[in-house]
């Protein structure tokens, strides 16, 4: 490995070039079995530069390719990360609402995702306390560029729902996207897409989720709007669904949005006595392994799945994926 700042100057010529590609290839080699906080650090600003400097992107004229069903069942279909392709995702979220993915990560990968997501909810912590200290190499302030409206409203959010801004911490990311990598995710987004795809700032989040979270249902569709071309990878990095909080989800494919708001929640979220206006019948609370993902998008119901007798702590990442040429802009691109 070349010494940091050798990389960091040559990384700055390929990006003056416009070879933003090229830059973030350089950096993830240069990572590639060593951590270095600075060369992680640039690579996400690189990506996020890269989104900027996209050629109006353009996706297919039809989108979703239209699937058949594959599952004669009510709830949710369940395929090994081997079997994972755009059809199979296509076909689960037209005509079941989600898809469970088993075997995503290695544990490995999650055992070192759930040690990093550790340090960068203490270096949170830390800043919470001093905003003027440093909290460390694993927390670094993400800082999008200046069109872009970002900061303590939308990190006190995510503190409030037991979690850390993902690019907040570009460890957390680079172990992420690598492992992501490893699973063939990128070639399945860009197939599923039809296009090269980007993920979120606002809607990617390291999560730690402890037994007594609230719980409410909603459709992200509510804020990122309907006609986004999007995919969630909601990735369990412990077990949970039993003694642990999972998800509760509709297997259901709703084509539009649910009536929003009611008391004492957000207005983008659904009432209880709302929801149970739907087939109850088609709630599942799936039990994930570590490494085990659910996949859906912006139209699915669900919220965190919780109970009273719940004692453990779940860790997962959530991240949100868009195509470039629906991108709803104001959730701040990284392209991946």
């Amino acid at each position: 490995m070349s010494d940091t700042a050798t990389v960091l100057a040559r990384a700055e010529q390929l990006v003056s070039a416009g070879r933003y590609s090229d830059a973030i290839q350089l950096l993830t080699e240069n990572l590639a079995g060593a951590r270095d906080a600075a060369l992680e650090t640039r690579l996400l600003q690189i990506r996020h530069a890269a989104f900027d400097a996209l050629r109006e992107p353009a996706g297919p004229e039809q989108w979703p390719r239209p699937e058949p069903d594959r599952w004669p069942i009510e709830g949710l279909p369940e395929v090994h990360a081997s079997e994972l392709d755009a059809a199979t995702v296509g076909a689960a979220l037209q005509h079941h609402g989600a898809l469970l993915v088993r075997g995503l990560l290695d544990e490995e990968r999650a055992a070192t995702l759930r040690a990093t997501i550790d340090r960068a909810f203490a270096g949170a912590e830390r800043l919470r306390e001093d905003p003027k200290i440093d909290p460390g190499p694993d927390l670094r302030p993400f800082l999008p560029h200046d069109r872009y409206e970002f900061g303590p409203i939308e990190r006190a959010f995510a503190n409030f729902g037991s979690g850390v801004m993902g690019v907040d911490c570009p460890a957390a990311m680079y172990e992420m996207t690598e492992a992501l990598d490893a699973a063939g995710v990128r070639a399945l987004l860009t197939d599923y897409f039809g296009e090269s795809p980007a993920f979120s700032v606002k809607k990617t989040t390291l999560r730690r989720t402890e037994p007594d979270a609230p719980p409410g249902w909603h459709q992200d569709g509510a804020f990122l709007g309907m006609a986004s071309r999007a995919l969630n990878i909601w990735t369990a990095l412990t077990p949970c669904g039993v003694d642990a909080p999972g998800i509760d989800v509709f297997a259901l494919n709703f084509d539009h949005l649910v009536r929003t708001g009611g008391p004492n929640i957000y207005d983008w979220s659904v009432s209880d006595e709302t929801a149970s206006r739907y087939d109850a019948d088609r709630i599942v609370r799936p039990v994930f392994e570590a490494g085990d993902a659910l996949l859906f998008d912006q139209m699915t119901l669900h919220r965190t799945g919780v109970d009273s007798t719940m004692t453990k702590t779940r860790y997962a990442v959530e991240m949100w994926f868009f195509a470039p040429s629906t991108y709803p802009i104001e959730q701040i691109p990284i392209l991946y």
